[in-house]
Formats: C-alpha cells, structure tokens, sequence
C-alpha cells in the first residue's frame, strides 16, 4: 500500500462526514459524503425558474477508481444516466397504449464527472464534467427511434404533453470503466450497448446485439440491459445483464439466471456466463444486478439488489468465472434447458448494505479501493426529482390516475372517466433518494 494511500485511510477513518457521526455495523466501519455538484448544473434552456432547486445533478450510476493525490484526496469517475425524466400518465396513440417519460431536460447529455472526496475537508464534490458525443455533437440520453436496435418504443414527453422526438445516439448509460490507454468503456441500459470514448468523451466505437455482442443481448427487458461494466487486467471488458432476459416476452419471470458478458477488445470475440440471481424475490425478473469491478484473476465485486421477501436489499458479492461454463447464443439457459447442466459465476455474500446502514433505494457503483479492503459505493438519486401534478377537481392526484388521449388531445381522469385540466412539474423525490452520496465500508480483511 503506497504512502498517500495509509494516509487518505488514517484521515478518512477518524473523520465523519455525513449526518454528523461515522455508522458502524457488524464490526464494519462506514463513512459517508454528500457529493456536490454545485458547478455541473443541467441546461435548461429557458426553464430555469422552473427548475431552479429542483434537479440535483447526479453521477452515481457507476464508479471506477481513478486516482490518488499528493495532498491525499481521492478521485474517482463517476456517470450520469440518460437523465432527469419521469412516469407520465398512460398515453394513448392511434388508439394504441404506448410507454413514455416526461424529459424535462431533453437536451442533457448523458456524461462522465470526476469525483473528489477530500478527507481534510470532509468534502466530496464533482470536479469535472465530461459529456458525451459523436462527431463533435453532444449526444442526448432520449430514446431511439421505433426501429433500431435498443429501441424500447418510449416516447419523449414535455409537461405539456409535446412529443419531443428520438436520438438514433442516445444512450441510457450506466457502467464505465477505464483502460490503459485512457479510453472509457461504457455500458447502457437501451441496447444494451458497449461504447469506447476516449478521454474527452467522443465515442469511438458502439457494440450492440447482433453487431458486435451475442444477439439473444436484444430479448432484455426494455430498459433493463447492462447496468455494469469493468475492465480485468488482461484488458478484457466484462458487462452485466440487468436482470434475466425476456425471450419471447416469456422468460423474464421464470428464469433462474441472468448473464455476465465478457468482450476481447483486440479480437472483438465475446463469451457469456451464467449468474445465479437469489432466490429470495417474487420472481427472478425482480432482480435488478448494479455495478461490477473486476479484483483479478477471474474475480469480481458486484452489486445485487431488489425486493426480497418484501423488503428492499442492496447486497455486494464476490463472483469466480473461472470455473463458470461458457453459455451459447440461444435461449436455453433462460428456458431451463441447461439447469444442473452448467457450472454458473460462483457467489459469495461480501457485504450486506443494509445491515450496515444503506437506506438508499438504488446502490449503483461499486469501486475496490487500492487497500482491497474498502469498498466505496454510490447512489443514483434520480437526479434528486419526482413528478408532480396540480388538478384542483382531483384529491390528491397521481401520475397514475390519468390517460392522456394523444389523438383528442384530452387528459381524462381515470376515476370517473372525465377530462380534467392537469398540470405536471417537478418536486422532490423522498428525502433519503435526493442527495448524491458516497459510502466507504472498510472489511475486517483484504479481499
């Protein structure tokens, strides 16, 4: 362990940062930041009264070490996903159920910031923003067109109700990781995809089902595809599938596996494994996988997390792959006709997060620090946001309980089947999800 490194431990330990008091359970010591984003305000266009205080930027959906400083602070990369959105009440086309969000900032571009946990100063602030694109042009994190691979069919809504178009680029990114030449490598939810950008976010290359990744990758559930990606030391790039792929709109909820796909840059062959999700959820299509970093030698830390017997769970385990067999290109591990014939990713519970003091919904980024002993961890708060709605002839309404009738023009109030003049805005989400935060877990042992 290099010198700057025992210091940042020395410091850190002693120090509390979040809520006034370190947390502490099952002999686990636990600190937490607040992560600023003060600088890396979204662009609004115009809404700024709107939006003022009510978005709070986050870049929690993954995390990936970067390095340490002579005067002992840490970084990190950290990553937006697509953007602020939100539910929108059923929308009908055509006559014709379609699924949506509300995209307050349609123009955000999904991207990558530094974060800076300075112990000294029991801060930790986003340093660097660096947003995304193709040929020079910011790309958007609003949904592809009907068509195209990764389309999940969703339309794009502003408040009042105006379709406000696809990306053929867009990306709903979720796991990074970084090589050794400095690239980054991504992963999203839409495709899922896997893109290089180099160090100033210009996307290089784009791999998705059938062009490049195994095509049974497009039978994921909309918006569920790679929630995590990490590079191991060969150079290999390592993604997660979300949760159990849905082939044929079938198998989402019955299958016992999901799959962990491994990608040789320099062969561009890819290899697939079969990852037991727990048991313990309503149905397999419950779990949701989070982040993933590889820790060598065929070994990785990955986040679990879901409902389980009715109660939210956020679990870290360590996966082998080394004994795993490889999965083929079809559908038999989602339709059961490889169980007790294939060794699946080992599993070993590392920590349980909410046993020692998690109370955040979505545990999305995972980082191993140089010690092998402290593990960090944060949060996607959803950009700090909800959805609000004002109807004064409705008692207090909901998103849900309305229909939005695109060919009349009319929003109707599904109680009682009357049209209803609504307003939709922005508030708060619950307080636990609003801030964007960074946990540290130091293990009794190095891993």
């Amino acid at each position: 362990m290099n010198k700057l490194w025992k210091r940042w431990i020395a410091a850190g330990l002693m120090l509390s940062c979040l809520g006034g008091a370190s947390l502490s359970a099952q002999d686990v010591p636990v600190k937490a930041y607040i992560v600023h984003a003060d600088h890396y305000q979204l662009p609004y266009k115009g809404n700024e009264k709107a939006f003022h205080h009510q978005i709070n930027p986050g870049y929690g959906s993954s995390l990936a070490f970067k390095d340490i400083k002579s005067d002992g602070t840490i970084e990190f990369y950290g990553l937006t996903d697509r953007g602020p959105n939100g539910d929108i009440p059923k929308y009908i086309k055509n006559g014709k159920k379609m699924s949506g969000k509300f995209f307050p900032t349609p123009d955000f571009a999904p991207s990558i910031g530094v974060i800076t946990v300075n112990p000294a100063q029991g801060r930790a602030d986003i340093t660097a923003s660096i947003p995304l694109k193709v040929r020079g042009k910011a790309i958007t994190g609003k949904p592809l067109p009907t068509g195209l691979t990764g389309s999940t069919n969703e339309i794009a809504l502003n408040f009042q109700m105006k379709d406000l178009g696809t990306d053929p680029n867009g990306l709903d990114t979720e796991g990074l990781a970084v090589d050794k030449d400095g690239n980054f490598w991504i992963s999203d939810e839409y495709g899922p995809f896997i893109v290089k950008a180099d160090r100033h976010g210009n996307i290089l290359e784009k791999y998705g089902p059938g062009t490049g990744l195994p095509r049974i990758l497009a039978s994921r559930v909309p918006n569920r595809g790679s929630e995590g990606l990490t590079i191991d030391e060969r150079g290999h790039v390592f993604a997660l599938i979300q949760s159990p792929l849905n082939v044929g709109g079938k198998t989402a909820k019955t299958a016992k596996y999901t799959r962990i796909v491994e990608f040789d840059p320099t062969t561009k062959e890819t290899t697939m494994y079969a990852y037991p999700v727990d048991t313990g959820y309503k149905n397999p299509g419950a779990a949701k996988l989070g982040d993933i970093t590889s820790i060598g030698k065929g070994q990785f830390l990955m986040i679990e997390q879901g409902k389980q017997h009715g109660a939210m769970q956020n679990r870290i385990y360590k996966i082998g792959l080394n004994s795993a067999t490889p999965i083929a290109d079809n559908d038999d591990l989602e339709l059961g006709l490889l169980d007790g014939k294939i060794t699946p990713a080992k599993k070993t519970l590392v920590l349980d997060l909410r046993a020692n003091g998690w109370n955040i919904e979505k545990a999305e980024g995972l980082a191993l620090l140089p010690d092998r002993r402290t593990i960090a961890v944060v949060n996607d708060n959803d950009f700090g946001m909800d959805i609000a709605v004002t109807d004064k002839k409705a008692v207090d309404p909901d998103v849900p309980d309305y229909t939005y009738d695109s060919d009349k023009k009319v929003m109707i109030y599904n109680k009682d089947k009357s049209v209803h003049k609504v307003k939709f805005s922005l508030k708060k989400n619950a307080p636990s999800e609003q801030e964007s935060q960074i946990w540290f877990f130091t293990l009794p042992e190095a891993l």
